[in-house]
């Protein structure tokens, strides 16, 4: 028996007109293919509008869950974010896995603001580099963890953990 699969996330920030910014968020593989979209407003990084679609998944009671996506709006991307999603959108009656892609939108939100801090690390020679992404992780614990980059064996994170 052979196995195969093979599975895509797509996620993108774009900062709107009035400055929110828009997360899409996309999952495609053997069992899924869903997407959704949040607009998270500024400076307060409140969720002011969320939205989705299934169009397949392996699980009954996730093809209903885009509806539970209002449920998000007015959370703000904080403390505590993981319980609440989870018990907005995913839990028994939800979908686990499109609470995960909430988290996922939060958690690009964050990184988006990161990106500036990590071109500040692309100067000088490797060793500086080095240096220089250690002392923005260390200022950022929030990182580690939060993306394969900055995942404990990762060769980054190297000294740090």
């Amino acid at each position: 028996m052979i196995l195969s699969f093979l599975r895509n996330k797509v996620m993108d920030v774009s900062q709107e007109k009035d400055g929110s910014l828009r997360v899409s968020w996309r999952l495609t593989d053997t069992f899924w293919d869903a997407a959704l979209e949040i607009v998270v407003t500024l400076p307060d990084l409140e969720i002011r509008a969320a939205s989705g679609t299934i169009r397949r998944s392996p699980y009954k009671q996730c093809s209903s869950a885009p509806e539970l996506l209002s449920r998000v709006v007015g959370v703000r991307v904080g403390a505590g974010l993981r319980k609440i999603v989870e018990g907005l959108v995913g839990g028994p009656s939800g979908c686990p896995e499109l609470a995960e892609g909430v988290l996922e939108c939060c958690n690009a939100v964050i990184l988006h603001f990161t990106v500036p801090q990590l071109q500040a690390t692309e100067t000088g020679t490797e060793e500086q580099k080095r240096e220089s992404f250690q002392a923005m992780l260390r200022l950022n614990p929030r990182l580690v963890r939060s993306c394969v980059a900055f995942a404990e064996d990762s060769p980054l994170m190297q000294g740090l953990v």
